[in-house]
């Protein structure tokens, strides 16, 4: 993957999310699951990020997204939780089925989730690279030139 840039950050954040229907109930049918993975695309789109990956079984949905530093993931669980949840009982064919399932105004999601990060390097090279920064092989690659080395004026003599 490459590198997102932004005016004072280079970055790269992407996480793992899966959120379960309340009670594993099974009301993620095809075209429910289909719906929900549109509106999880235009929200992360909506927050400055990508979603990477998709994909619902019957009763929970695996991400993969990619989102800006400044976006906390909490905030963007809270908010695809929501906004699908809402979405989903507005369709009135999509909410007469789930209401077989979950009776009442009930959220779709149940309140707990995964999340986890993701990346290119194992953690065990991420710490062996942080550990390697005092040595002669990760010294800056350039030499000091005294370009702004401070001048004396004939003044000052």
């Amino acid at each position: 993957m490459d590198y997102k840039k932004k005016a004072h950050s280079v970055y790269l954040m992407t996480y793992h999310m899966v959120f379960v229907t309340k009670y594993r109930k099974p009301v993620i049918t095809d075209e429910i699951g289909d719906f929900i993975k549109d509106l999880c695309r235009q929200i992360c789109i909506d927050h400055g990020g990508k979603l990477l990956s998709a994909e619902t079984d019957m009763d929970h949905i695996h991400l993969l997204i990619s989102m800006p530093p400044q976006e906390r993931p909490s905030d963007l669980i809270r908010v695809l939780k929501t906004q699908t949840s809402k979405k989903v009982h507005m369709n009135e064919t999509f909410d007469q089925y789930v209401k077989q399932y979950l009776y009442g105004n009930t959220s779709l999601w149940s309140p707990s989730y995964f999340i986890a990060t993701t990346g290119g390097a194992t953690l065990e090279k991420v710490k062996e690279y942080v550990e390697s920064q005092r040595t002669d092989d990760h010294k800056r690659k350039y030499k000091k030139t005294g370009k702004y080395k401070k001048t004396h004026s004939s003044a000052d003599n």
